[in-house]
C-alpha cells in the first residue's frame, strides 16, 4: 500500500536559512538585552508563545516597511527547498506551512520566490501613534483551549492527516514552537531546539541540515517501506480527536 504523505514545515529557520523574526524584523529593536530575556522567557516555558509576541513586538523602534523589505530582500530560502516541492508536486504530496511568524514576511518572501503554498501564521496589524508605526499581531489560528500558542501547528497537522486514508504526517522543524506539533507526526525531521526536545522526549526524529538531506532520507524509508503510522502520535491525534 503507497502511503500519502503531508508535510507539515516550519518557516523561519526551516525554510529560510534564517530566523526572519530575529534577522530582520528585529533589526528594528534597539533594546537588545529586552528582547533576548523575552525570547530566553519563552524557550524556557516561562511565557506563552502569544506574550512572546506581543513583548517583542512592543520593543519595535522606527518601524519602517521600505526598510523592512530591504532586508527581506536579503533573505534566502534553502538552496534545496525548490526541489523539495518540485518532488512533493510530482508524488502530489501536500506541503503545509506552519509558522507562528507574521504574514506580512512570509507572504513578501513567499511572492518574492513566486512560491504558492497553504500557509498559517498569526496576522500582522499595524497603525499609526504619533507618526510611528505600532506593529501588533492577531492570532487567527490560535486554538480556543490552548493559551501557549499564537498558531496552533498541532491543530493543523491533526486536521489535515486523515489516518482512516492512511495519509502520514511528515513534521519538519527547528525551534520552540514546533516542540509540540513534534509528538502528533508520524515522521519528524529535526535540528536545533527541535532536535534537543525530542531527544529528551524520546521522539523519534531524523536529524537534517537542510532539504536535501529530508529528500534523501524519505527516498531512503519510502525504497525500505519504512514509512508508516507512529503509534504514538496516532494515538494522540485521536486523543485530541476525542476532546482528551
Amino acid at each position: 500500500m503507497s502511503h500519502q504523505l503531508k508535510f507539515f514545515c516550519d518557516f523561519d529557520g526551516t525554510i529560510t536559512k534564517n530566523d526572519v523574526w530575529v534577522n530582520s524584523l528585529a533589526k528594528f529593536i534597539q533594546n537588545k538585552e529586552a528582547f533576548v530575556l523575552v525570547c530566553d522567557d519563552f524557550a524556557s516555558n516561562i511565557i506563552s508563545a502569544r506574550e512572546c509576541i506581543n513583548k517583542e513586538l512592543k520593543l519595535v523602534e522606527n518601524f519602517s516597511f521600505d526598510k523592512f523589505n530591504s532586508y527581506l530582500d536579503s533573505e534566502e530560502l534553502d538552496d534545496y527547498f525548490f526541489e523539495f516541492m518540485n518532488y512533493c508536486n510530482n508524488k502530489n504530496y501536500d506541503i503545509f506551512l506552519l509558522s507562528e511568524g507574521l504574514d506580512y514576511y512570509i507572504d513578501y518572501l513567499l511572492n518574492k520566490y513566486g512560491i504558492k503554498l497553504k500557509r498559517f501564521c498569526n496576522k500582522m496589524k499595524t497603525e499609526v501613534i504619533n507618526g510611528e508605526i505600532i506593529l501588533q499581531a492577531e492570532f487567527p489560528f490560535a486554538d480556543e483551549n490552548c493559551t501557549y500558542c499564537g498558531m496552533s501547528k498541532r491543530n493543523v497537522l491533526i486536521n489535515n492527516t486523515n489516518d482512516l486514508y492512511g495519509e502520514i504526517s511528515v513534521f519538519i522543524g527547528d525551534g520552540v514552537s514546533d516542540f509540540c506539533a513534534s509528538n502528533y507526526a508520524d515522521i519528524v525531521f529535526a535540528k536545533g531546539k527541535l532536535a534537543s526536545y525530542c531527544w529528551k522526549n524520546n521522539i523519534t526524529y531524523f536529524e537534517y541540515k537542510n532539504f536535501n538531506d529530508i529528500l534523501n532520507k524519505i527516498r531512503k524509508l519510502d525504497e525500505m517501506k519504512r514509512i508508516k503510522v507512529r503509534q504514538n502520535a496516532s494515538m494522540l491525534r485521536r486523543d485530541v480527536f476525542l476532546g482528551g
